[in-house]
């Protein structure tokens, strides 16, 4: 396990800070890695067991439309602590650093509040700046749910005399699917089992899992769709021991904010136990409730973002608004937002040749055409593989097929690496979803993800009504961010290492 300790007494507090009473409201914000929305008894799973997740939902608004901005923690998490879309506080994938100097932490802070981050993910820390204008950081990679609950009572504990500001966030159900074996509800499944030890001992081509290669994901899927129930089902009970803690204290009327970065394709449009790659519901769509003084209880279908967790807080709390991309959801509980945007993140794993440009800047990178993937390696090289017959990409052919690497060459001119992606427009009912084509411009698909929530069946035919009007908006996003060629930084050992343990690279 890894701990990093972080006091920043002074950091993010230049501004003078105002007279607070003592008795201001606390803020808790409960966050969980890999969190699929409609895997909670709230949101109506049959098979769910999260008591005390669906007891905090009951007496708070429940938005049942609700996602993340990016499918990866940390553009999502930075877009919690902001309120500003990825490609505003600077992190649009997972690893990279949130440059947005204000953040909900500073401003609390600035008003008199004590701001405590617990992460158990390593790319929920310092080294990516989510500490900003906390005033006491921890990270303890991968810990168990019950440990961080123990980890942020004590830390709660310690602040008394100021109002408080808590944000945890949880590291499971991140795959590989392996309950804690202090959670004695939990199914054998011993084949998904001996799948997440090999993974987790790095001895498995992660790319070839994900995209299902030779149907080894898919055999395996109910016995693994189990394990993350239980998973689920752990952090449950952690965060029923974290409010029953943060009552115990005496802090009984908080603020409360649940939610997750983003969830878990399961098989969904052919990715498996991965997030990211696409924008299907199965990993943009999180839970979301706030509960807390004069926030109305019930349901919301309207739609809505990370982004407006910040602005939301700051005007129930009274306290000055940054400039942000979301929305103050209690200016009139009642009025739905029209939509929201959002984007896949990149494909991170050079061979998963079902993608049009796939890979990380430093390491390997491809275009996959129909037939022949074009790739670039920083320290390699160019060089061209044939996937019809080499899907793992290990035999060079580009000397015999010059013809094939101009062509590819010249397609992969508008697409950059790490920033080729899915984006969408999202109502409380549709989904109109842009992808990336080689012949330099994006096909574009509509899905009713209320009547169809596998997102099978295009309907664009139907609705040109529902395109004439959402077509627009997202053709004036690809100007702005396909125009956003920021330099795409190295990483540290460490860092890659950290994204190495996630399974997001080789």
């Amino acid at each position: 396990m890894i701990a990093l300790f972080i006091g920043l007494l002074a950091c993010g507090n230049d501004a003078p800070p105002t007279d607070v009473s003592p008795t201001q409201t606390d803020v808790l914000i409960i966050s969980v890695d890999t969190l699929r929305a409609d895997r909670l008894g709230f949101m109506d799973y049959s098979k769910a067991n999260t008591p005390n997740i669906d007891a905090l939902a009951k007496t708070g608004r429940i938005y049942t439309q609700a996602t993340t901005p990016v499918p990866r923690t940390t553009p999502a998490l930075g877009s919690l602590q902001t309120g500003l879309a990825p490609d505003r506080h600077g992190a649009r994938e997972v690893g990279e650093l949130i440059t947005a100097e204000t953040t909900l932490a500073k401003t609390l802070t600035t008003n008199g509040y004590t701001a405590v981050g617990i992460s158990a993910m390593s790319v929920a820390s310092p080294d990516q700046n989510m500490d900003r204008g906390f005033t006491h950081f921890e990270v303890h990679h991968d810990s168990p749910a019950d440990e961080l609950s123990a980890i942020a009572l004590a830390r709660a504990k310690e602040a008394n005399g100021k109002p408080l500001y808590l944000w945890i966030h949880y590291a499971d159900p991140h795959f590989p699917y392996l309950p804690n074996t202090r959670w004695a509800e939990q199914p054998e499944a011993p084949n998904c089992r001996k799948l997440g030890e090999t993974a987790a001992k790095g001895k498995l081509a992660r790319y070839r899992l994900y995209s299902n290669r030779s149907g080894q994901a898919k055999t395996v899927l109910d016995e693994c769709s189990d394990l993350y129930d239980a998973e689920i089902a752990f952090v449950d009970h952690a965060i029923g021991q974290l409010l029953a803690g943060w009552k115990a204290l005496g802090r009984e009327a908080p603020y409360i904010v649940f939610t997750a970065d983003h969830g878990e394709n399961l098989g969904e449009w052919g990715l498996f136990y991965e997030h990211g790659p696409n924008a299907h519901d199965a990993s943009l769509r999180i839970p979301l409730v706030i509960q807390g003084p004069n926030v109305p209880t019930g349901k919301d279908r309207s739609p809505t973002t990370l982004e407006d967790v910040t602005p939301t807080l700051l005007s129930l709390l009274k306290l000055p608004q940054l400039p942000t991309d979301g929305r103050q959801l209690n200016r009139d509980w009642s009025a739905p937002a029209p939509y929201i945007r959002a984007e896949s993140g990149s494909v991170l794993h050079a061979r998963m040749g079902d993608y049009l440009v796939a890979g990380r800047k430093s390491r390997l990178h491809c275009i996959h055409g129909p037939q022949y993937s074009l790739c670039d390696h920083p320290r390699k090289g160019r060089s061209l593989f044939d996937r019809s017959t080499d899907p793992d990409l290990r035999r060079n052919v580009i000397a015999d097929n010059p013809e094939q690497e101009l062509a590819l060459s010249d397609a992969w001119k508008p697409w950059p690496v790490e920033r080729t992606r899915q984006r969408l427009i999202r109502t409380d009912r549709f989904s109109l979803i842009d992808t990336p084509q080689i012949s330099g411009t994006y096909s574009r698909a509509l899905y009713d993800h209320v009547a169809d929530p596998n997102m099978s069946t295009d309907v664009l035919a139907n609705h040109p009504d529902i395109a004439a009007e959402l077509g627009p908006v997202l053709d004036e996003w690809h100007n702005r961010l396909d125009g956003d060629q920021r330099t795409i930084t190295d990483k540290t050992e460490a860092e890659e290492e950290a994204l190495r343990s996630l399974g997001y690279i080789e």
